[in-house]
């Protein structure tokens, strides 16, 4: 690749911007002019053109993860190919140093046409409701030999780090601490966290580039490959039981169990219908889509033998959605204890250190934790790990209130890294905020793993956060929203003798017997009648 050239990047994600930056710098060997979303070129072409014209872009590339795979194929291919610039290609980050060059416009436009028809002939297919079987009764008594646990999440490839791999490769190295052997199907490779926490994966086979035309179309059609994945598994011998986590146009879960006769365990952090309706962008296909997600969850949670919900409103959310009452139980997250640094002295050092770790998203409060920064003494600074759509207006906030000089910005890291930045912090905060109509249904990971660290917490006084968390026992609880609160809170923590090493001390001890990812196991186990433990068979 030429050095010389002035590189535009397109990202598969508009989450993915800022480290897809410094991705692309490492790549290139330059840092990018412009990177921007692949579907943010796809909604206004004529804009995305003008900018690259703007800034003089030679050369424009997509940044892809697994281009076999990506939603949006032959669409992302189309714009790059629409770009006035001399070269334009798509680089395969699994395998990065070849640039494999795009296509001609008039065929790519060809293509189009031909793929959102095939797109189109499969969302008529899911509109049309097909008969459902809901299992009833009791399920039957497991062998012994069959001890393994049969795991799908479709989204496992899309994802780096974060809660929603935290608590899938959680509960299922619970289950394998407890000596079952777990598989998981997925549709993508999966990072390396949720690999080393099962036994065997199973990718299913990549789709045709026609049923990958939009996201939704390659979601409806990756259920057929889902279920043929997870058959070819369980042929020999069926699982115990199939541990799903609920995602949009999803149903692959509920229609294996029902071919093998086995319970499904649902994990339900939330109606993903919900999320879809109230946190993503309209679009004008986006009414179809709620429709057959809707009639999915219906019939996901209908056919589940327990739905295992993070916190009490999420358990209403999903007997909203169809659940029978009699399967949901509040399963909650919680903590990886090995995966804990023990916790170690603190450095000698002025002011203090404040720990942040998320996605960025509207609900995690990160704005609030910048704001804190004014009602504290200078001297009090900010890490905020992790990377997000909104982390550059975040940086923006920070410099306007002239606090940004008192942030690190460690971008996202490798979970194990994650924890032990912030595990060298002298408070870690949780300011989440909610300005939903209905309660917050979160059970946030970070929770757990702050108290298992050991240090102090400053957190919201927000539903299961204000449950879980003791007001001047585990934490100092604050008013949600209110960076005032938020800096009272952490003066609190600071002016104590020990600097709320005591309140560390105790939520530790608490993390570590009560929230653990194998309590959390046991709990589904016992709910099933199952085996809590069994004798670890041959892994593979």
């Amino acid at each position: 690749m030429n050095g010389r050239q002035r590189w535009a990047v397109l990202t598969e994600s508009r989450f993915g911007v800022p480290g897809v930056r410094r991705a692309a710098a490492e790549l290139l060997g330059q840092e990018p002019v412009v990177v921007m979303a692949a579907s943010d070129a796809i909604r206004d072409v004529r804009g995305y053109r003008a900018e690259l014209r703007r800034e003089r872009i030679s050369a424009v590339a997509l940044l892809s993860n697994d281009p076999a795979r990506r939603p949006f194929a032959t669409p992302v291919e189309l714009v790059l190919a629409l770009a006035p610039t001399r070269e334009r290609c798509i680089i395969d980050m699994s395998s990065p140093g070849e640039c494999v060059p795009v296509g001609n416009r008039a065929a790519l436009t060809v293509r189009c046409a031909r793929d959102a028809a095939t797109a189109g002939r499969r969302v008529l297919r899911d509109l049309v409701p097909r008969q459902e079987r809901v299992p009833h009764g009791r399920p039957p008594a497991v062998p012994p030999g069959r001890a393994w646990v049969l795991a799908l999440w479709r989204d496992a490839g899309e994802v780096g780090v974060g809660g929603a791999v935290s608590h899938v490769s959680g509960i299922l190295n619970g289950f394998r601490q407890l000596g079952w052997r777990v598989a998981l199907v997925t549709q993508g490779r999966p990072p390396e966290q949720l690999r080393a926490a099962v036994d065997l994966v199973r990718i299913a086979a990549p789709l045709p580039r026609g049923e990958r035309f939009i996201r939704e179309s390659a979601q409806l059609a990756a259920n057929d490959g889902m279920y043929e994945a997870a058959l070819a598994l369980a042929r020999r011998t069926p699982p115990s039981f199939v541990y799903e986590r609920n995602s949009f146009l999803s149903r692959a879960g509920a229609d294996i169990s029902g071919h093998l006769g086995v319970p499904l365990v649902l994990e339900w952090n939330a109606s993903v219908v919900w999320e879809n309706r109230h946190w993503y962008r309209e679009a004008p296909l986006k009414r179809v889509f709620q429709l057959i997600g809707a009639r999915y969850e219906r019939h996901t949670v209908r056919s589940a033998r327990l739905v295992a919900a993070v916190s009490r409103p999420a358990a209403a959310m999903a007997i909203d959605a169809g659940a029978d009452p009699g399967t949901v139980e509040v399963v909650a997250n919680a903590v990886d204890a090995a995966g804990i640094p023990e916790p170690s002295p603190l450095p000698a050092r002025e002011g203090a250190r404040l720990g942040w770790v998320g996605s960025f998203g509207h609900w995690h409060g990160v704005d609030v934790a910048i704001e804190s920064l004014r009602h504290l003494p200078p001297d009090v600074g900010l890490v905020l790990v992790g990377d997000g759509e909104r982390r550059p207006e975040c940086v923006r906030m920070a410099d306007r209130l002239g606090v940004g000089d008192r942030i690190t910005w460690t971008g996202s890291l490798p979970h194990g890294e994650a924890l032990d930045v912030l595990s060298r912090c002298d408070v870690l905060v949780s300011p989440h905020v909610w300005k939903g109509t209905s309660p917050f249904f979160g059970s946030p990971t970070k929770l757990f793993e702050y108290m298992a660290l050991g240090r102090p917490v400053v957190a919201s006084r927000l539903e299961q956060i204000g449950e879980m968390l003791r007001d001047d026992v585990t934490a100092v609880l604050t008013e949600p929203g209110d960076p005032g609160s938020l800096a009272e809170g952490v003066r609190r923590v600071l002016d104590l003798p020990d600097r709320g090493a005591a309140l560390g001390r105790t939520a530790r001890r608490e993390a570590l017997a009560e929230h653990t990812w194998q309590r959390r196991a046991e709990q589904i186990l016992t709910r099933l009648a199952l085996p809590v433990t069994h004798p670890a068979t041959e892994r593979g």
